[in-house]
């Protein structure tokens, strides 16, 4: 679908995903992983099956959104819950669901309500939302390699975009935040909400689980939006050739030499 200037869409979560438009979280991926594994983590049938403490992480990120920028739709939405485990718990589960509303735990409840307190706290972070929209979808196709690529920011005001991220203990401060952002390619997900929205301005909330749910605000310096604009870039072209060839590499065609890293080296 070819798209000449960025198109705005208000659909849900559900709908977004299911367009094949390329997201910041293929590009990411493509960054991680080689071709073979991508296309089937894009197009596949197959679902990725994650780690309980990264399904644990995704929750608590899902809940901590849903109360911090869409209040109205958490109040409406997600029902506290007994222990689900118990017989109890299990028949109050499947009640609220036939309601077609969401069960949570208490704990999940105190926790979101928490970190959402905590953000509209802050001086900053609250003032950044203090008018916007959360969760609008972007849709353009890209000048470069005619790919059809989308972005759904947290929340967006004019030209200025936030993006909420949850954290451990002591992760919302500089020195942690900045580790994150570089490990999880966040700057590549800055680039990338910046082009397809057309906006100017990104900073992220990074706010702590655990107490006092401490908050840090923070923007990317030109050098960092940069390198991910070039990554952006970079994956976008690799992409699109390996669709005009139809050829999915995996990680080596050949055989390649491996050399220690100096880290491993425990004789000398």
């Amino acid at each position: 679908m070819k798209y000449p200037d960025p198109i705005l869409m208000n659909m849900s979560n559900a709908e977004y995903h299911a367009k094949e438009d390329i997201s910041a979280s293929d590009l990411k991926n493509w960054v991680k992983t080689c071709p073979k594994v991508w296309h089937q983590l894009k197009y596949g049938d197959g679902k990725v099956d994650h780690a309980p403490v990264v399904k644990k992480a995704f929750r608590d990120g899902e809940l901590a959104h849903a109360f911090t920028l869409e209040s109205e739709r958490a109040a409406k939405d997600y029902v506290i819950c007994p222990n689900k485990t118990t017989k109890a718990g299990k028949a109050a589960a499947e009640e609220i669901i036939a309601q077609g509303k969401e069960p949570i735990s208490q704990a999940e409840y105190d926790l979101s309500s928490s970190l959402a307190a905590s953000v509209h706290a802050h001086p900053t972070a609250s003032k950044l939302l203090s008018f916007g929209q959360p969760e609008l979808s972007y849709f353009i196709q890209d000048q470069e390699t005619g790919l059809a690529v989308k972005a759904r920011p947290d929340w967006i005001c004019g030209d200025i975009i936030v993006d909420l991220k949850t954290t451990g203990e002591g992760g919302a401060s500089p020195d942690n935040a900045i580790k994150t952002i570089a490990r999880y390619l966040y700057h590549l997900q800055a680039a990338h909400y910046l082009k397809v929205t057309k906006a100017s301005e990104f900073y992220f909330v990074f706010v702590e689980k655990v107490y006092p749910f401490a908050v840090g605000v923070y923007s990317l310096d030109d050098d960092t939006i940069a390198e991910g604009r070039a990554l952006r870039s970079l994956a976008l072209k690799q992409i699109s050739q390996c669709h005009t060839d139809n050829y999915w590499r995996g990680y080596s065609e050949s055989v390649e030499t491996l050399s220690l890293p100096n880290w491993a080296y425990l004789t000398n």
